[in-house]
């Protein structure tokens, strides 16, 4: 089933009720997923502001990137663990376009989803309490299993900056850069993965190489846990070290959720992890391929 983003197909989710929930409603719900013993604050995200901004949202969408997102009828009616590849640098089109087509399907009123992010994009300007009111947390110790005892389902990027700045080349390789701890999360939790795999976020700006080098060298992954700083083209910058704000390329994004996975029921309670990492970016590096066939030309579909 598929999410076309446009004036004139808002309703492939049930739509009436992301825009008629009650606040009385909303407020059982955020009492729902309130904080305690100052674990990670949950209650940032706004079922009100989220209601009120998608049909804005789902129109500069279609016009601007015109996204397709596709396989939500795979998605257990369970806490998840939604695990993406990462583009776009720090403006994280593909994040935002899946939140407003996972709300979307799934109404606000559904199953809440949360999004791990870099408190680099939480707690910028603007753009962080913008995210932090469509769902995304900063990612910490513990934050996923608090999302999963709350019922909510999570959304995580393993690749985290080194996949969102992979070179322009890369842009259709899965990079988790050897990182397991997803596999650690959904197994400890009880809970199956589904992949989620994306093309067109890296078309919104140029990467022209591989940064984790520099990081290093100049200790950003120490200082600000940036582990990599290439040099990218954008809008207005010609030539700038990592990623600053921009004006993102009108590239089209595909988004495709693939089949869940269940780490217990595949490779049981001591599972081999490195076999583990292989099947799920294996599945995912062939969910990306073929995602990508479909690009014709870059930016524009």
């Amino acid at each position: 089933m598929a999410i076309g983003i446009g004036p004139l197909k808002l309703g492939a989710g049930p739509l009436r009720g992301v825009l008629q929930s009650s606040p009385e409603e909303d407020v059982r719900r955020d009492n729902r997923i309130e904080p305690a013993g100052g674990r990670v604050d949950l209650s940032g995200r706004d079922p009100s502001f989220i209601r009120r901004m998608l049909p804005r949202l789902w129109l500069m969408t279609a016009v601007y990137h015109r996204a397709e997102v596709r396989g939500f009828e795979k998605v257990p009616d369970e806490p998840v663990l939604f695990v993406a590849n990462h583009s776009g640098g720090a403006n994280i089109p593909d994040t935002f376009i899946f939140m407003l087509a996972y709300n979307t399907f799934f109404t606000v009123d559904g199953r809440p989803l949360y999004g791990l992010g870099h408190d680099i994009v939480t707690k910028v300007p603007l753009v962080g309490a913008f995210a932090r009111k469509m769902g995304v947390v900063t990612a910490g110790q513990g934050a996923a299993a608090q999302i999963f005892e709350a019922g909510a389902s999570c959304l995580v990027y393993p690749g985290g900056d080194v996949e969102a700045l992979r070179p322009w080349r890369d842009r259709h390789k899965i990079v988790f850069d050897g990182r397991q701890g997803f596999l650690r999360l959904a197994h400890g939790a009880g809970v199956k993965i589904v992949p989620v795999v994306a093309t067109g976020g890296q078309d919104t700006f140029m990467v022209w190489n591989d940064g984790r080098v520099w990081a290093k060298r100049l200790r950003f992954d120490k200082l600000l846990r940036v582990k990599n700083l290439p040099i990218s083209s954008s809008i207005p910058w010609l030539l700038t070290p990592g990623d600053l704000p921009h004006l993102p390329l009108p590239a089209k994004i595909r988004i495709q959720v693939l089949d869940p996975i269940d780490l217990n029921e595949r490779f049981g309670d001591d599972p081999d992890w490195d076999a583990a990492y292989d099947y799920v970016t294996s599945v995912m590096q062939a969910g990306l391929s073929t995602l990508a066939s479909k690009t014709m030309l870059p930016v524009i579909g």
